[in-house]
């Protein structure tokens, strides 16, 4: 289990999400987005558009980077 920040993961705050996998992660981290941060996810979605590999390759080296969580 990892914990990361809406902000770790480039979203404008500091709720904590939590993931067994980095796949559940994105996808925890697209719903709080959507959810939460509407003006965030469009600019998201547009650039995934223009660049769909960028985030997903910072994204799982700040995955790979983030410690396993030791209360998990």
């Amino acid at each position: 289990m990892k914990t990361m920040t809406c902000r770790d993961m480039g979203g404008p705050c500091e709720a904590k999400i939590s993931a067994e996998t980095r796949e559940e992660m994105v996808q925890k981290m697209t719903d709080h987005v959507i959810k939460n941060h509407p003006d965030t996810a469009k600019e998201m979605e547009r650039m995934h558009r223009e660049d769909p590999d960028r985030w997903g390759n910072e994204f799982r080296k700040k995955w790979e980077e983030t410690p396993d969580d030791p209360r998990k």
